[in-house]
Order: C-alpha cells, then sequence, then structure tokens
C-alpha cells in the first residue's frame, strides 16, 4: 500500500545522481521543522539494519549520543540543525509544492517496505518524538512555547533495490559515532577496559554505538587527555583547545597508542578509574549549596534551567557512587580537573609513571571553593554560557593556579 508523508518546508532542493540515468536517480534536501515529522514515518524503518536501542520500561532512548540529542532538542533547540546530520530517506518519488508567502510542502511517497523509508537517522527521529513528549509532559513556561528546532532531510528517489543494503550500511557507517565503534573492534580500547574491570561504573562507559552507558567513551578519552604532560607540563601550556573535539582526541589517542613504550596515553591509562572517580567527585563537591554554582543558568529554557534545578538531581555518580546533584557542564568540569595536572609527579612522568604527589580528594577539599569561584567568574564574564568556559583559557589558567599555589603551600614542586 503506497503511503504520503507530507513535509512543509520554506526551502527545496533536487539534484540527480551523477552516474545516475538523468531523470530518476536523485537526492532532494530540505529543512523541516521537529513538530511537522510525521508519526508515520515510524512504520517504515525496516531499510534501517540498525535498531535504536531503547529501555525496556519506558522505551526511552539509551547510550550518551542519543541522550545529547534529546538534551539539544530541549534546552539548545536552534542549534539541532547544525550538531545533527539528519534523516536519509528512500523512497518511491519526491514532489514539492511551492505555497504563498514562501511555504511550501515536500510529498514522498513509500509504497514497498523492503525498499523504501527511514534508512539512516531511526535515532534522529526517536529522540525528536521523545524530545516532543517530554514537552508535553512539560509544565506550562518551563520550555518556550515555539519550538525552534529544525531537522534535515534527504530524499533518495530511483535507487536501485540491489544497492540498498550497501547504502543502508555506508550511510550508518558514516556517522560520528561509529568511529569509536570501529576502534572497539581494533581492540583501542582493551587497556582502558583492563584498568576499570571490575570496578564501579565499569558498565558506564559506552564504547560502541548501541551500549547503553551514560559515559561516552570519547568523553572517558578526554579527561586522560587533560594529564598529557608532555603536552601541558605547566602554567604555560593548557589543555582548552581539546573542550569540543572528541574526534580529534580519538586520533591522538588512537596514534599516540602506536608508539609503544613510548605512548603518552599508557602511562595515564592505569590511573583510568581513579581519574573518573576524581571527576565524579569534583562535580560532587562543586555542587554544594554554598559555592553557589548550582544556581546558575545552563540552558534557555525558562524553567528548570539552572544546575541544580529538580529535574537534574540525584543523577549517579558512575565511578566515585553516590549521586550528583546537578547537570555539571563539561565546560566546567574540564579546567578543574585539568589542574589535577599539577599533583601529579614529573620525576615520575619521566620514569614512564603516573603518580600522584597528593592524595586528590584531601587536595580537591582544600581547593574546591577556589576553583568554583574561578568557574562561576569565567561562566559570568562569557554570558552564561558554559562551553565557552571550557573552550577559553582563562578558567584552565586559573584553576590551575589555585591548584600549584596549595601544593606550594603544602611544599611540594610545581611548575
Amino acid at each position: 500500500m503506497s503511503t504520503s508523508l507530507r513535509f512543509p518546508t520554506t526551502e527545496f532542493r533536487s539534484l540527480p545522481y551523477p552516474n545516475g540515468d538523468g531523470r530518476r536517480a536523485k537526492i532532494a534536501t530540505c529543512f523541516v521543522r521537529v513538530e511537522d515529522v510525521p508519526d508515520d514515518l515510524e512504520s517504515w524503518m525496516e531499510v534501517n539494519p540498525r535498531v535504536p536501542r531503547r529501555d525496556k520500561k519506558e522505551h526511552h532512548l539509551q547510550g550518551p549520543v542519543a541522550k545529547a540529542m534529546i538534551d539539544t532538542l530541549l534546552n539548545d533547540p536552534e542549534l539541532f540543525e547544525l550538531k545533527n546530520q539528519g534523516m536519509y530517506i528512500l523512497a518511491e518519488e519526491v514532489t514539492h509544492e511551492k505555497g504563498e508567502g514562501g511555504v511550501g510542502v515536500a510529498t514522498v511517497t513509500l509504497s514497498d517496505p523492503e525498499q523504501h523509508g527511514l534508512v539512516n537517522g531511526g535515532h534522529t527521529f526517536l529522540a525528536i518524538r521523545e524530545a516532543a513528549d517530554t514537552r508535553a509532559a512539560a509544565q506550562e513556561g518551563e520550555y518556550p512555547a515555539v519550538w525552534n528546532a529544525h531537522v534535515r532531510l534527504h530524499i533518495m528517489v530511483g535507487i536501485e533495490p540491489g544497492l540498498i543494503t550497501d547504502i543502508a550500511e555506508g550511510l550508518n557507517r558514516s556517522l560520528q559515532v561509529d568511529n569509536p565503534s570501529l576502534e572497539n573492534l581494533r581492540g583501542t580500547f582493551d587497556e582502558i577496559k583492563k584498568y576499570v574491570a571490575d570496578k564501579r561504573g565499569e558498565d558506564q562507559i559506552a564504547y560502541r554505538q548501541g551500549d547503553t552507558g551514560d559515559i561516552d567513551i570519547l568523553h572517558v578519552l578526554t579527561c586522560l587527555a587533560l594529564f598529557n604532560l608532555d603536552e601541558y607540563r605547566n602554567r604555560k601550556a593548557h589543555p582548552n583547545g581539546l573542550f569540543g573535539h572528541p574526534k580529534a582526541v580519538l586520533e591522538v589517542f588512537t596514534n599516540d597508542l602506536k608508539k609503544g613504550d613510548h605512548s603518552i596515553f599508557k602511562k595515564v591509562i592505569p590511573s583510568v578509574h581513579e581519574i573518573m572517580v576524581l571527576a565524579d567527585r569534583i562535580q560532587q563537591e562543586a555542587l554544594k549549596p554554598e559555592l553557589g554554582l548550582g544556581r546558575l543558568k545552563v540552558s534557555n529554557s525558562k524553567k528548570e534551567n539552572r544546575v541544580r534545578s529538580a529535574r537534574h538531581r540525584g543523577r549517579p555518580a558512575h565511578f566515585a557512587g553516590g549521586t550528583i546533584e546537578g547537570n555539571f557542564p563539561l565546560g566546567w568540569l574540564y579546567p578543574m580537573l585539568a589542574a589535577f595536572r599539577a599533583n601529579v609527579s614529573r620525576d615520575a612522568w619521566e620514569k614512564g609513571k603516573f603518580e600522584w604527589m597528593v592524595e586528590p580528594h584531601d587536595l580537591l577539599k582544600a581547593v574546591v571553593d577556589e576553583m568554583a569561584a574561578v568557574v562561576k567568574q569565567e561562566h559570568t564574564d562569557n554570558k552564561e554560557k558554559p562551553a565557552e568556559v571550557g573552550r577559553k583559557e582563562a578558567a584552565y589558567r586559573g584553576c590551575y593556579g589555585v591548584m600549584t599555589m596549595e601544593l606550594a603551600k603544602r611544599k611540594f614542586p610545581v611548575e
């Protein structure tokens, strides 16, 4: 049975494939409001070889990538069109009709579930559905009345049936999340798995697409990279360039492991669990009410937009145990965590080992209030945008200075 799906859109482009027959094989593209994506598209997902994972009870999407999509849709909807690659639909036909005032409608015709449908973008589609349900269940005023989020459609027509599997596999491999998946298959993360084995949080690291853990392996790699003393040995060089570039961190990591005994990461990996525990405890300590970080705004929502808003409390601290009472941005966490590289013995590092000079959790209690003040000031100076705090050097420099002063008081050598 043939189905026609309608997508209101103001702009529409169609191009023939260079090696197609010039008439049928083409790809059309347009942006549509996410709330205009029809629910019926869910019935046309058989051509997609990758089934999105959802929990059994509430059918919520699992994994850090899917959760990040939902977070963007809810709290930074204007960025979704830039951060998401969109949805690819194999169709029998697509047409576009212009309307008054520049408004038009793209009509996508689907007739055979084995040849037509959502060949790539199932996670995107379900993330949109889940975000829409969250908005519908929210209290009035919690989110802006106008949901200014758009998703890009890529509509492929005239594709030979024998090529559908190859196309589906190729598109699914092109996603950013598949880079870690491929490295996982190669055994790139085996050393990390070894050092977190049988420890709290072991099952929460998502090494590949479809894993249900909350902690993306790319976040773990970035936390390790913050302690690269060859690159960031002293107060003159800070790792702010790592923020927002997880793919680059993965590339550095994979290339570094090829150095064998000269690998930088191999010095740090044995302490991976300690570092992740420290990252959790920084968030726990820094969110104590008296430090004031919990009252800061971290999203554009009208309600529940502060770090310690009710819906953000009680997040599990997977590695340290207990809970994290708020939505602690990575743009705050990385400068504070990176400061602890001052506490790594330079003598041990030169001998190929990673050793603390002072027990880090004892050190944390002594410096967390001053580091929180640094982050709070930078957050204010950067117009309440946590990502800007993470990108710029100032917060890293300030937190590192707090750490070196504390170590100097304890008469430990600092650089």
